[in-house]
Parts: structure tokens; C-alpha cells; sequence
């Protein structure tokens, strides 16, 4: 094989690798929780409550636009999650932030999160991850890749 012909096959070799890479075919990066999807799925959950408990439910769907919460998902399976929640008692004070570390893997088309020793099992759409609730009537986490 020529020189031109090796440098323009590893050239092309080259082109694809970043091609597919840009378009989101790995799952390793940084996602953030996607509040209108969450807010969609806390309202389908809240339907299904008796009325006498709907109204504290509906509280804790308002502070979903004050919350933060992202997942980062590193190479060799290392995870890291970060979350904000505003201090309600007391304005005044800063947001309580919370960091926790752990693991992720790959699980046919699904990714398996794990921290504190509790496996979160997402779908993977694209660059999107839905976690479903741990429990019975708890609402989807939706992460988008950023």
C-alpha cells in the first residue's frame, strides 16, 4: 500500500471515529435533570393519589424548578451525582448541596447508576436517561446530556 493511500484511509479512519464520538454514541458525560420532563412525570403520579394528598404532592412539585441535580458519568464506569436544594426554613441560608460518587455500567440498552450500594436502573434514549422511581408512585428522574 502507498504512503498517500495509508494516510488518506487513516485520515478517513480518523473522520468517522470523531463523527460517531459527536454524535452522542458514547454515554459518558454530564446530564442534567430535565425539569419539565420531571414535572411531567410527578403530575401523572400525583393523578393517581387520593385527593387528601394530592395538595402536599403538588408542593413538592413546585420546588423542582429550585432544585439542581446532575449526574456525571466518567469513563471506567465512575459516576459522580451533585444535587441543590434550596433551604426552605430559612431563605437566608445557602442551598444544601449534596455530592455522592459511584459507579455506572452498561446493561444492553439500558445504564445501571449505583451509589450507596442502590442500583438505579435508566433507559437510554440518544442523550437522554429515565430512571425510574425506586418505589411504587415515585416519578421518573429524566436526565438530559449536556
Amino acid at each position: 500500500m502507498s504512503i498517500v493511500k495509508t494516510f488518506t484511509t487513516a485520515t478517513i479512519a480518523l473522520a468517522t471515529s470523531f463523527l460517531i464520538a459527536g454524535c452522542g454514541g458514547g454515554v459518558e458525560g454530564t446530564y442534567k435533570l430535565d425539569k419539565s420532563e420531571m414535572k411531567k412525570s410527578m403530575e401523572a403520579e400525583i393523578a393517581k393519589m387520593p385527593a387528601d394528598q394530592q395538595g402536599f404532592a403538588k408542593l413538592g412539585m413546585a420546588l423542582i424548578d429550585a432544585m439542581d441535580m446532575s449526574v456525571e458519568l466518567q469513563s471506567g464506569g465512575k459516576m459522580k451525582m451533585k444535587s441543590s436544594m434550596p433551604n426552605l426554613m430559612d431563605k437566608d441560608k445557602p442551598a444544601k448541596t449534596e455530592e455522592k460518587d459511584g459507579t455506572w455500567k452498561l446493561d444492553g440498552e439500558s445504564v445501571v447508576l449505583e451509589a450507596d450500594g442502590k442500583p438505579l436502573k435508566c433507559a437510554k434514549d440518544g442523550g437522554k436517561l429515565t430512571c425510574a422511581g425506586q418505589k411504587e408512585g415515585e416519578p421518573s428522574l429524566v436526565f438530559v446530556k449536556s
